[in-house]
Protein backbone atom coordinates (compact mmCIF):
# COMPACT_ATOMS: atom_id res chain seq x y z
CA UNK A 1 0.00 0.00 0.00
CA UNK A 2 0.98 3.27 -0.83
CA UNK A 3 1.85 6.25 1.53
CA UNK A 4 -1.17 8.06 -0.50
CA UNK A 5 -3.26 4.89 -0.24
CA UNK A 6 -3.17 4.78 3.32
CA UNK A 7 -3.52 8.31 4.04
CA UNK A 8 -6.78 7.93 1.92
CA UNK A 9 -7.64 4.38 3.85
CA UNK A 10 -6.61 6.38 7.39
CA UNK A 11 -8.98 9.11 6.17
CA UNK A 12 -11.92 7.13 5.45
CA UNK A 13 -11.82 5.26 8.31
CA UNK A 14 -11.93 8.16 10.62
CA UNK A 15 -15.11 9.56 8.81
CA UNK A 16 -16.30 6.57 9.09
CA UNK A 17 -16.27 6.40 12.82
CA UNK A 18 -17.52 10.11 13.01
CA UNK A 19 -20.49 9.18 10.76
CA UNK A 20 -20.78 6.45 13.34
CA UNK A 21 -20.78 8.53 16.32
CA UNK A 22 -23.60 10.96 14.86
CA UNK A 23 -25.69 8.60 14.11
CA UNK A 24 -25.62 7.09 17.32
CA UNK A 25 -25.70 10.57 19.30
CA UNK A 26 -29.23 11.13 17.56
CA UNK A 27 -30.22 7.91 18.33
CA UNK A 28 -29.16 7.48 21.45
CA UNK A 29 -28.06 11.20 23.04
CA UNK A 30 -24.02 11.74 23.93
CA UNK A 31 -24.62 9.60 27.06
CA UNK A 32 -25.65 6.80 25.58
CA UNK A 33 -22.65 6.51 23.01
CA UNK A 34 -19.59 4.34 23.91
CA UNK A 35 -16.16 3.43 22.35
CA UNK A 36 -17.68 -0.13 21.90
CA UNK A 37 -20.70 1.24 20.09
CA UNK A 38 -18.87 3.58 17.77
CA UNK A 39 -16.34 0.71 16.69
CA UNK A 40 -19.06 -1.26 16.47
CA UNK A 41 -21.47 0.85 13.91
CA UNK A 42 -17.91 1.70 11.80
CA UNK A 43 -17.18 -1.97 11.35
CA UNK A 44 -13.47 -1.87 12.61
CA UNK A 45 -11.58 -2.51 16.11
CA UNK A 46 -11.52 -0.98 18.98
CA UNK A 47 -7.70 -0.26 18.82
CA UNK A 48 -8.19 1.56 15.80
CA UNK A 49 -10.53 4.22 17.08
CA UNK A 50 -7.73 4.99 19.34
CA UNK A 51 -5.22 5.56 16.44
CA UNK A 52 -7.26 8.18 15.50
CA UNK A 53 -8.73 9.90 18.87
CA UNK A 54 -6.56 9.93 22.43
CA UNK A 55 -9.94 9.34 23.77
CA UNK A 56 -13.80 9.68 24.08
CA UNK A 57 -13.31 13.14 24.62
CA UNK A 58 -11.28 13.62 21.61
CA UNK A 59 -13.93 11.84 19.63
CA UNK A 60 -16.48 14.44 20.85
CA UNK A 61 -14.32 17.35 19.50
CA UNK A 62 -13.54 16.42 16.10
CA UNK A 63 -17.26 15.48 15.39
CA UNK A 64 -18.21 19.17 16.58
CA UNK A 65 -15.05 20.36 14.66
CA UNK A 66 -15.75 18.51 11.57
CA UNK A 67 -19.70 20.14 11.85
CA UNK A 68 -18.64 23.57 12.12
CA UNK A 69 -16.30 23.00 9.26
CA UNK A 70 -19.41 21.98 7.28
CA UNK A 71 -21.29 25.14 8.66
CA UNK A 72 -18.59 27.69 7.88
CA UNK A 73 -19.06 26.21 4.51
CA UNK A 74 -22.52 26.39 4.11
CA UNK A 75 -22.32 30.25 5.38
CA UNK A 76 -19.61 31.11 3.15
CA UNK A 77 -21.62 29.32 0.23
CA UNK A 78 -25.23 30.97 1.06
CA UNK A 79 -23.59 34.49 1.71
CA UNK A 80 -20.89 34.71 -1.34
CA UNK A 81 -21.23 37.92 -3.07
CA UNK A 82 -23.96 39.72 -0.87
CA UNK A 83 -22.94 42.72 0.69
CA UNK A 84 -22.19 43.18 4.34
CA UNK A 85 -25.65 43.79 6.11
CA UNK A 86 -29.03 42.04 7.38
CA UNK A 87 -29.55 39.93 4.54
CA UNK A 88 -25.63 38.05 5.28
CA UNK A 89 -26.57 37.55 8.02
CA UNK A 90 -29.80 35.65 7.73
CA UNK A 91 -28.97 33.45 4.98
CA UNK A 92 -25.99 32.82 7.18
CA UNK A 93 -27.86 32.44 9.87
CA UNK A 94 -30.38 29.95 8.11
CA UNK A 95 -27.43 27.84 6.51
CA UNK A 96 -26.40 26.96 9.92
CA UNK A 97 -30.13 26.27 11.34
CA UNK A 98 -30.55 24.23 7.97
CA UNK A 99 -27.35 22.12 8.38
CA UNK A 100 -28.26 21.63 11.97
CA UNK A 101 -31.13 20.35 11.24
CA UNK A 102 -29.30 17.62 8.71
CA UNK A 103 -27.25 16.78 11.21
CA UNK A 104 -29.01 16.19 14.47
CA UNK A 105 -26.29 13.23 15.69
CA UNK A 106 -23.87 16.52 16.07
CA UNK A 107 -26.61 18.53 17.00
CA UNK A 108 -27.64 16.15 19.81
CA UNK A 109 -23.82 16.06 20.88
CA UNK A 110 -23.37 19.52 20.85
CA UNK A 111 -26.44 19.99 23.33
CA UNK A 112 -25.26 17.39 25.58
CA UNK A 113 -21.71 18.17 25.23
CA UNK A 114 -21.91 22.21 26.39
CA UNK A 115 -21.09 21.37 30.06
CA UNK A 116 -18.59 18.64 29.27
CA UNK A 117 -15.23 20.57 30.67
CA UNK A 118 -12.80 18.48 28.21
CA UNK A 119 -14.38 19.99 25.37
CA UNK A 120 -16.02 23.00 26.21
CA UNK A 121 -13.13 25.38 25.71
CA UNK A 122 -13.24 24.29 21.57
CA UNK A 123 -16.54 24.22 21.22
CA UNK A 124 -16.96 27.67 22.51
CA UNK A 125 -13.65 28.99 20.44
CA UNK A 126 -15.57 27.58 17.17
CA UNK A 127 -18.97 29.45 18.36
CA UNK A 128 -16.95 32.79 19.13
CA UNK A 129 -15.52 32.51 15.56
CA UNK A 130 -18.42 32.00 14.11
CA UNK A 131 -20.18 35.08 15.69
CA UNK A 132 -17.22 37.00 14.98
CA UNK A 133 -18.07 36.19 11.31
CA UNK A 134 -21.29 38.39 11.68
CA UNK A 135 -19.10 41.31 13.34
CA UNK A 136 -18.94 43.07 9.96
CA UNK A 137 -22.64 43.05 8.73
CA UNK A 138 -23.93 44.44 12.13
CA UNK A 139 -21.41 47.29 11.47
CA UNK A 140 -22.88 47.65 8.15
CA UNK A 141 -26.01 48.05 9.06
CA UNK A 142 -25.10 50.75 11.84
CA UNK A 143 -24.77 48.65 15.43
CA UNK A 144 -22.22 50.53 17.73
CA UNK A 145 -21.58 47.47 19.74
CA UNK A 146 -21.67 45.37 16.73
CA UNK A 147 -19.63 42.58 19.00
CA UNK A 148 -21.77 41.96 21.42
CA UNK A 149 -24.79 41.94 19.21
CA UNK A 150 -22.92 38.96 17.13
CA UNK A 151 -22.73 36.87 20.22
CA UNK A 152 -26.36 37.73 20.74
CA UNK A 153 -27.43 36.93 17.46
CA UNK A 154 -25.74 33.47 17.54
CA UNK A 155 -27.06 32.70 20.96
CA UNK A 156 -30.38 33.48 19.45
CA UNK A 157 -29.71 31.60 16.28
CA UNK A 158 -28.60 28.68 18.22
CA UNK A 159 -31.66 28.89 20.55
CA UNK A 160 -33.31 28.62 17.47
CA UNK A 161 -31.81 25.06 16.22
CA UNK A 162 -32.51 24.00 19.71
CA UNK A 163 -36.42 24.53 19.11
CA UNK A 164 -36.28 22.94 15.25
CA UNK A 165 -34.16 19.89 16.30
CA UNK A 166 -36.87 19.07 19.75
CA UNK A 167 -39.44 19.90 16.78
CA UNK A 168 -37.65 18.35 14.31
CA UNK A 169 -38.55 20.60 11.32
CA UNK A 170 -37.74 23.84 10.41
CA UNK A 171 -40.01 26.46 12.56
CA UNK A 172 -40.84 29.28 10.33
CA UNK A 173 -42.50 31.70 12.74
CA UNK A 174 -39.26 31.82 14.57
CA UNK A 175 -37.02 32.32 11.30
CA UNK A 176 -39.35 35.17 10.84
CA UNK A 177 -38.77 36.51 13.93
CA UNK A 178 -34.95 36.19 13.52
CA UNK A 179 -35.24 38.34 10.30
CA UNK A 180 -37.50 40.67 12.04
CA UNK A 181 -34.97 41.11 14.51
CA UNK A 182 -32.22 41.87 11.78
CA UNK A 183 -35.08 44.66 10.28
CA UNK A 184 -35.58 42.24 7.01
Amino acid sequence: MTGGTRASSALQTREALLDAGAALAEEHGLAGVSVNMVVARAGVAKGTFYVHFKDRAAFVDAMHARFHARVEAAVGEAIAGLPPGAERLFRGSEAYLDLSLANRGVKALSLDARSDPAVQGSMEARRERLAAAGVADLEAMGWDDAEEAAQLLGAMTREISVLEFDAGHRLPASRRVLKRFLGI
